[in-house]
């Protein structure tokens, strides 16, 4: 059977098949219409070389290359359409603005808002345009917007700079050029933001809730700050404080992508799947749904919310935004064996190391020695030298506590107990101890600090060592009792099992049922102690 000719064969001629201008541009607009964007910023570029000189054909592509976040490629097509139309295409310049909003060149942002509304005053975007100079009020506090050019450039510049410090680690150099940015720019409230964070990453918590503070009264509502409190009151096992602040981001409904991926990370670090899922779905219609981070967040949200199936579809989409990346086949392979349980530390874009998916709880008990390095502690020697010397009633153990009361260099507390133990030897003699360049005088012992001293006593005879740890609860407890009121003391064992409850969830795995067997008391009672501490030492971190 012979095959059939072609019409062209049989007369002889070749008909030629054109590819011009238009036809690649028919074909990127169905790619684009499909959201194949890749394809379609392929078609229109063709399309472009062509007919470069087609303004529809520029601003098509340049809209394309927006949404896959290449904005200075997009804007360079956008200003040769104006060249080649001037105002008759007044849309480039609202098209310009949102691209110069996203590289955080706001002056120019707000140059080209204001001519489109000038040249279009009816025109399709003006809701849309105003909207977005709001948005650069609000995100520029109304300065950085009004900088020239050259100056605003060199502040992103130097912000850059500083970033690229944290990503290298180099964290003191970063600090030095914040702060120098803040000093030169004092409503650059990102600036602020990552000084913050630096200090948190060197575990200077104080100094870091110092900058966020700041921030936020010179610029109430700033989304980035409120999200990075979240995150830092959390870390320090501050539920109380961090879960108001929690519900307030959740009533938060900002418009820009960019406060809307802070909001879905933030949500998603805290291990609230619903709002993270909520705010990471929103990207969908922006340039982050070609950002393998967020698509990798989105994809760990929906299998915290059960939804596998969706899961693995969108670490799927992660593997061909990043082909040679590590993390969504390590996801992926632990999602099929359901041996994935989802934590704060999976939204980040990384492979997790073996100790990350610990319970929430211990993460929160761990960051507690942070908080003890933040705070005055006392040293656990001396403690422990007072405590024996207690059961030392001669000369020479007296000598050696007055002589301690009277250094000025040691803290009140450990002070206090020594002169405690003194009176408890001979409580017809008054103890004078040195505080603030005087001496003060102590009739009597101390109720607080006897019960104490019974409860650390009770601590050492069920088997527990002395450590810093419980050290810094019990000198907590005490502090607790003595400004509350709250007579914490009174039962001896519920109290030392909490203060060892705590301190060995400092240094391992400790549960509330064992403990509270351990020293013969229920979990109820064991439970209500610990959140009483807990509460307390977490007053003002």
């Amino acid at each position: 059977m012979h095959k059939q000719k072609s019409a062209s064969a049989v007369s002889g001629r070749v008909l030629p098949f054109i590819q011009d201008g238009d036809y690649f541009f028919e074909k990127g607009i169905k790619a684009y219409n499909r959201r194949d964007l890749y394809t379609a910023k392929k078609m229109f570029e063709r399309a472009v070389t062509f007919q470069p000189e087609e303004p529809s054909f520029l601003c098509q592509l340049a809209s394309t290359l927006a949404e896959i976040g290449e904005y200075e490629e997009s804007n360079k097509h956008l200003l040769s359409a104006l060249e080649q139309a001037g105002s008759e295409l007044s849309e480039c310049h609202f098209f310009l603005a949102n691209n110069f909003a996203h590289l955080g060149l706001y002056s120019d942002a707000e140059k080209h808002a204001s001519l489109y509304i000038e040249y279009d005053p009816d025109g399709e975007f003006v809701e849309d345009t105003q909207e977005l100079l709001d948005l650069i009020s609000l995100e520029t506090g109304n300065k950085s917007a009004n900088l020239p050019l050259s100056t605003e450039e060199e502040l992103i510049k130097l912000h850059d700079e500083a970033r690229q410090s944290i990503e290298r680690g180099d964290l003191p150099l970063a600090q030095q050029q914040l702060r120098s940015i803040i000093t030169d720019h004092p409503k650059f409230w990102a600036a602020y933001n990552n000084l913050a964070l630096t200090h948190f990453y060197k575990s200077e918590f104080d100094e870091a809730m110092d900058v966020l503070q700041d921030v936020l009264e010179k610029n109430p509502g700033n989304l980035n700050a409120l999200c990075n409190l979240a995150i830092f009151l959390f870390h320090l096992g501050m539920d109380e404080p961090g879960g108001k602040l929690v519900e307030r981001l959740k009533t938060v409904h900002p418009m820009h992508p960019e406060h809307r991926y802070k909001l879905g990370n933030t949500f998603g670090l805290l291990e609230e799947h619903i709002y993270a899922n909520k705010w990471l779905q929103t990207l969908k219609k922006s340039s982050f749904v070609y950002d393998p981070v967020t698509t990798h967040m989105l994809a760990v949200s929906h299998y915290a919310l059960g939804q596998k199936e969706l899961s693995l579809k969108t670490w799927k989409k992660v593997i061909e935004l990043d082909p040679e990346g590590h993390v969504a086949p390590f996801y992926m392979e632990k999602a099929m064996k359901d041996e994935l349980t989802v934590s704060g530390g999976d939204y980040q874009y990384r492979v997790p190391s073996s100790n990350q998916n610990k319970p929430k709880k211990d993460r929160q008990m761990k960051a507690m020695e942070h908080i003890q390095q933040v705070r005055k502690g006392l040293e656990k020697n001396k403690i422990t030298h007072l405590f024996l010397l207690r059961g030392n009633k001669n000369e020479e153990a007296y000598a050696t506590l007055r002589d301690f009361c009277l250094r000025e260099e040691e803290s009140l507390l450990a002070k206090e107990i020594a002169a405690n133990i003194m009176l408890e030897h001979q409580p017809e003699l008054s103890i004078k101890l040195a505080h603030d360049g005087e001496l003060v005088e102590v009739g009597s012992p101390s109720e607080i600090i006897s019960e104490a001293l019974d409860v650390l006593l009770f601590i050492k005879e069920k088997g527990s060592a002395l450590d810093e740890h419980v050290l810094f609860y019990w000198s907590e407890a005490i502090k607790f009792a003595e400004l509350s009121g709250e007579r914490i003391f009174d039962n001896q064992k519920a109290i030392a099992a909490a203060i060892d409850h705590l301190a060995r969830k400092q240094k391992g795995r400790s549960t509330q049922k064992a403990v509270a067997e351990h020293y013969e008391i229920s979990v109820s009672m064991l439970s209500l102690r610990i959140k009483k501490l807990i509460g307390w030492v977490n007053r003002d971190v």
